[in-house]
């Protein structure tokens, strides 16, 4: 039950966060797309302009998960209704035999979205975090969700996942990549 409650906060955190606008084309899983408002100060160089590519699918599958251990199963994105560049990525992960569910997601921000923390980190103040990008700081915006924002070499994102520890090392991981 409460690995079910868990990954519905998180896939409907993401959504929410993304604030998802009408659908678009298909997206890489081959379900409909959904386009986000377009994204001001979000840069094509965050990534080479393509989320997806912050975290590898061995990076996915090592990662601790409250729900116990993932396999990497594929990615879903989102894209800039305006420019039509991804720009939120989720990473579906396996958890034993359950169907594949959103495990990390990575969403590309503008100066604005990155200085809205402190407002939708909703269980607890945001928390500055050594060590990551240029400064980060972990978010709490729903029970089982804990965001990292992170300003960068290229830019500001932020890394959603189901435990503090996990979003902390997968954020590690994609601002080096940055």
């Amino acid at each position: 039950m409460r690995r079910s409650v868990v990954l519905l906060v998180l896939s409907a955190s993401v959504l929410l966060a993304a604030c998802v606008a009408a659908a678009g084309p298909t997206s890489t899983s081959g379900a409909p797309a959904t386009s986000v408002p377009a994204s001001t100060g979000a840069s094509a160089a965050q990534f080479g302009g393509d989320p997806c590519s912050a975290l590898t699918s061995a990076e996915i599958t090592a990662a601790t998960y409250p729900q116990g251990p993932g396999t990497f199963s594929s990615t879903d994105t989102q894209k800039d209704a305006t420019t039509g560049q991804p720009v939120v990525c989720q990473y579906l992960v396996v958890f034993g035999d359950h169907p594949s569910s959103v495990g990390v997601a990575i969403s590309l921000m503008d100066d604005s979205e990155y200085g809205n923390r402190a407002a939708v980190s909703l269980i607890a103040p945001p928390v500055a975090v050594p060590g990551i990008g240029s400064e980060a700081w972990l978010v709490q915006s729903a029970p089982g969700l804990y965001e990292v924002y992170v300003s960068a070499a290229h830019g500001k994102f932020r890394l959603g996942a189901p435990s503090t520890d996990t979003a902390i090392a997968l954020a590690k991981l994609a601002a080096a990549r940055d």
